[in-house]
């Protein structure tokens, strides 16, 4: 069911950040600009999780889109530093409210308080998925459990 749901999800948002030319890597490129800045390209690669070559695919429609703009590092020359535009701004301002009016109609069975119940519990799924584990125990899901009688 998860997957399912988030596969509709995905599809949704894809065509929210699409209207609006931007891919959903774009999307969280700029984002990430506009949260910390300027970034030199391999830094934004690391964040992004991608490789230079991927990242550079990503960032040239941007940059002829006038969105984001790449500078030498004056203080590296061998370094690129990746600015967000005022344009690129706006964009990202744009599709954010697409992404949001997206959420708001994938979301729209659930009263205030279940959506933020479910925030929580999504968000506590994704900690507990990133925390390190003892491998050696057995997820409760798969201990056995006690006969019951009847």
């Amino acid at each position: 069911m998860l997957a399912l749901l988030g596969s509709e999800a995905m599809r949704r948002l894809r065509e929210a950040h699409t209207d609006h030319d931007l891919s959903p890597r774009q999307f969280e490129l700029i984002g990430l600009l506009l949260d910390r800045g300027a970034l030199a390209q391999g830094d934004l690669g690391r964040l992004m999780g991608i490789a230079p070559s991927i990242l550079v695919t990503l960032l040239n429609p941007l940059e002829a889109a006038h969105l984001v703009q790449r500078q030498r590092d004056p203080a590296d020359r061998r370094r690129h530093v990746v600015t967000l535009t005022d344009l690129g701004r706006e964009r990202f301002h744009q599709a954010s409210l697409a992404q949001y009016e997206t959420e708001d109609a994938l979301f729209a069975a659930l009263t205030p308080a279940e959506r933020d119940q479910l925030r929580d519990l999504l968000i506590r799924i994704r900690d507990d998925l990133t925390a390190p584990h003892d491998h050696c125990a057995t997820p409760a899901s798969l201990e056995p459990r006690p006969e019951t009688g009847g």
